[in-house]
């Protein structure tokens, strides 16, 4: 359905990182009207916002608006972002969109990397010298984005197309920052709806 890279890479295209497993269909005010009632839009990365992230961080508080680490799709970073906060934040799912010129039923198309974090470590690898330490099982993740739309009645109709590839537990891939994963290979294609309805699913080819 929709033709890009299977996994996101770094600022120069050089190195793979997370896999990118979701479709989105829909204009962008559909997209925050859906997303808006549980997700938040993160701030963009500073001095100010990793210093709130760090506090947030050492007293295991939230950080509703936290931002995300650049990845990369078509040249460029992602359009935005959006979290769903948990328990701290050293724990949340994120999940980064970068529009493409494709159109589907006269809706914007979306492609998406989803992931869940479960920690927090040093790495030499940012310029902050920390980053979220993922889930490796990133379907999980996936299926959860599919799920909470289902939940807030703004799926109209979701499938699944090939994206990655599969990888298994045992020989998982690695994200820009080490991070293993693995994952049966799909991405989920959810068409959302501008008011609540009752999804239909699909074999997307």
């Amino acid at each position: 359905m929709v033709q890009s890279p299977g996994a996101a890479t770094n600022s120069r295209g050089q190195r793979s990182g997370d896999p990118v497993n979701l479709v989105v269909v829909g204009d962008f005010p559909t997209v925050l009207g859906a997303f808006g009632a549980r997700w938040d839009e993160t701030e963009v990365i500073s001095l100010a916002t990793c210093w709130k992230t760090v506090r947030a961080f050492l007293m295991g508080a939230e950080y509703r608006y936290s931002p995300v680490s650049a990845l990369f799709l078509f040249g460029r970073s992602q359009d935005f972002a959006l979290q769903r906060i948990r328990d701290s934040i050293d724990e949340r799912l994120h999940l980064r969109l970068w529009a493409t010129p494709l159109q589907c039923h006269g809706q914007c198309v979306w492609i998406g990397q989803v992931s869940r974090d479960i920690g927090v470590r040093l790495t030499w690898r940012t310029w902050n010298l920390t980053t979220h330490r993922i889930d490796s099982d990133v379907d999980e993740a996936r299926e959860y984005v599919v799920e909470d739309l289902m939940h807030v009645g703004r799926l109209e109709m979701a499938g699944y197309v090939d994206g990655v590839g599969p990888c298994d537990e045992p020989t998982p891939r690695r994200n820009l920052t080490g991070d293993p994963y693995y994952t049966d290979g799909q991405r989920a294609v959810v068409f959302l709806s501008e008011s609540r309805t009752t999804p239909t699913y699909t074999a997307l080819a």
